[in-house]
């Protein structure tokens, strides 16, 4: 006989405290001192940390192990798994949560799924933005602790098993600037971008209402930045609007970013099989390939070190936040040119490899379903 367990429901304001970071100021920032814990570090841990001497209470103080919450721009649920006691900065909540009411792993997954609601309901909003008070009346699940610690441990493994397949992703990307580097390293042959780039061709600035019948749609330049074509990310087109037949996007072109963000400018990714009715915006480029270069070899030169630095440095622009490339700085860049047979040769392997990342991404993708099944699951108190 299955034994019932009660759950109740209860809001997220009522089993844990949620703390607001401070908003620490540039003239705040210095050498020394504390560790200040801004979202892009949360979203980005590559990014660097501003430090300060500013003294603040001890409740923005972060320890290891302490839950954090951005909800402004870009929303997401962490966990300060460094060693040191770093400051909370503004638009993070730091979560203590009420170790007689709720399990912290358990609220852990609660707190993503009511993000992951609310990203649904703010889809298409310019700049995402959680509000306090909607955000702790959010209703959740509250069964016994001994169940909580069972259903975040069912939570938990799926996630460990989502983790291996994302690392075995970052591995292959990694092999197959092993191969380019290992292949080329040594290529005396010096040339310019413009040797094995025949032309560049932009695409319009255009966008319809979210209705908008159009099978046309416009790509993001999100669509590129992580090194891997996603046709999804991408906005309607109006009703009314014929793309121009070069501006639609075709199987195997080479996609690159015009303008981003310093160390995202000048993403590539390869479109290996498209939809027919993806269209470039005036931010992305097709690099057009000259008869002495393999699409897959163009790819790897675009995404090796030595270019996308020598890309950001070339980049200009007024602020911080977006730079841009002109095509003569890009087709100017020195590259090595190797013979047509040594780079299809590299083009064999690196097929190879990307259907191991392709078979890697089916994976990943049915367990993302499951997790975010289960997850919704236990958020109903069905788990």
């Amino acid at each position: 006989m299955v034994e019932l367990v009660e759950t109740r429901r209860v809001r997220l304001g009522e089993v844990a405290d949620f703390i607001n970071g401070a908003a620490f100021k540039p003239e705040d920032w210095g050498p020394t001192g504390a560790r200040i814990i801004r979202i892009q570090n949360l979203s980005d841990p590559s990014k660097a940390y501003n430090r300060t001497e500013r003294i603040v209470p001890q409740k923005l103080h972060v320890r290891p192990g302490d839950l954090l919450v951005s909800w402004s721009a870009s929303l997401g649920v962490f966990v300060w798994d460094q060693d040191d006691i770093a400051l909370l900065n503004q638009h993070i909540f730091r979560v203590i949560p009420d170790d007689a009411l709720v399990d912290k792993n358990y609220l852990r997954h609660m707190l993503s799924d009511a993000l992951d609601s609310m990203k649904r309901h703010l889809h298409g909003a310019t700049m995402m933005h959680v509000n306090r008070k909607e955000f702790l009346s959010t209703s959740i699940p509250l069964p016994p602790l001994d169940e909580q610690r069972r259903i975040a441990a069912i939570l938990d493994k799926t996630d460990e098993l989502r983790t291996k397949r994302r690392e075995a992703l970052a591995h292959l990307d990694m092999l197959t600037q092993s191969i380019f580097h290992s292949m080329f390293g040594g290529v005396l042959s010096r040339a310019l971008l413009s040797d094995a780039i025949g032309r560049l061709v932009g695409g319009k600035n255009v966008v319809g209402p979210d209705d908008s019948p159009n099978a046309f749609r416009v790509l993001k330049i999100s669509s590129v930045t992580s090194g891997q074509y996603l046709e999804a990310e991408s906005k309607p087109l109006p009703e009314d609007y014929e793309p121009p037949s070069d501006h639609v996007v075709r199987d195997g072109d080479v996609i690159i970013s015009r303008a981003n963000t310093t160390e995202l400018v000048g993403s590539s990714a390869l479109a290996a099989t498209t939809n027919g009715k993806s269209v470039l915006p005036d931010k992305l480029w097709r690099a057009v390939p000259t008869p002495r270069a393999d699409s897959r070899f163009l790819l790897a030169t675009l995404q090796s070190p030595a270019v996308r630095g020598e890309i950001s440095r070339r980049s200009s622009g007024s602020g911080g936040s977006m730079k841009n490339i002109s095509q003569p700085k890009l087709l100017s860049i020195p590259i090595a040119l190797p013979p047509m047979e040594l780079q299809q040769t590299f083009a064999t392997r690196v097929a190879a490899v990307e259907r191991l990342k392709e078979l890697h991404r089916k994976h990943l993708a049915e367990l993302d379903a499951l997790f975010a099944s289960l997850q919704h699951r236990a958020f109903r108190g069905e788990l």
